[in-house]
């Protein structure tokens, strides 16, 4: 099977923190059982926004284990690595003001092959944006919001929930509350803009995202999970 490379990375859209540290965590010789997704994932496909942390994701029971961790700490050699969070599923560090996160979720399964950024895999546009749509269920920030109507320019709604129907397969609910999410506002309101590359008000945002959301309603998604 053939592996494909982001041809032309939206560099200038993550600072040079992020960049140096997203050098850093591509010579780790673990990183290929894991695959970026999230606001920077998504801003190096689309060049939109700024984004400024790195989520990392995997399917593997010991993706980040002790050993692992000594990696991480030796690859920055920095007193200013700081680890916020280690438990269990989850691995949570931050480095100049750049968050570095493992997560494991083996109950969720990678749909898409990766694309490949230097050594790193990288999820696709339409694996995020599914992703993405889980995001606004749980939280709905004003980013995941500018996120999805940004990949919505470029791919279908029922291709998101195509991939989430397989994704989050055991989530029943999720077309249900995923349609909701895409035209509910308030909470994300209290949260600033981003920064932005791309200038689309948040007024035409939300004005398409409850047209997507009707259509959403009109094509029963939730079946798609039956």
């Amino acid at each position: 099977m053939e592996i494909l490379t982001l041809a032309d990375p939206h560099w200038e859209a993550l600072t040079l923190e992020t960049r140096d540290a997203l050098q850093r965590v591509s010579e780790l010789t673990f990183i290929d059982r894991f695959y970026l997704a999230g606001g920077t994932g998504l801003a190096l496909h689309l060049g939109h926004r700024f984004s400024v942390d790195l989520d990392f994701f995997s399917q593997a029971s010991d993706s980040v284990g002790p050993d692992e961790r000594a990696l991480l700490r030796e690859a920055f050699e920095d007193p200013s690595l700081i680890i916020t969070y280690d438990k269990d599923t989850t691995f949570v560090a931050s480095w100049r003001d750049v968050g570095i996160s493992f997560f494991r979720l083996q109950a969720y399964p990678l749909v898409q092959t990766p694309i490949q950024l230097d050594r790193i895999p990288l999820a696709t546009v339409e694996e995020i944006g599914a992703m993405k749509l889980a995001a606004i269920i749980d939280r709905g920030t004003r980013k995941d919001l500018v996120d999805v109507y940004f990949i919505l320019q470029r791919v279908p709604l029922t291709t998101l929930f195509q991939i989430a129907s397989v994704k989050y397969s055991r989530v029943t609910t999720f077309a249900v509350s995923a349609t909701r999410a895409l035209a509910y506002f308030e909470d994300a309101e209290t949260i600033p803009m981003p920064r932005m590359l791309d200038r689309t008000s948040w007024t035409k945002m939300k004005r398409f995202l409850e047209r997507q959301a009707m259509e959403a309603g009109r094509q029963h998604l939730e079946d798609l999970w039956t």
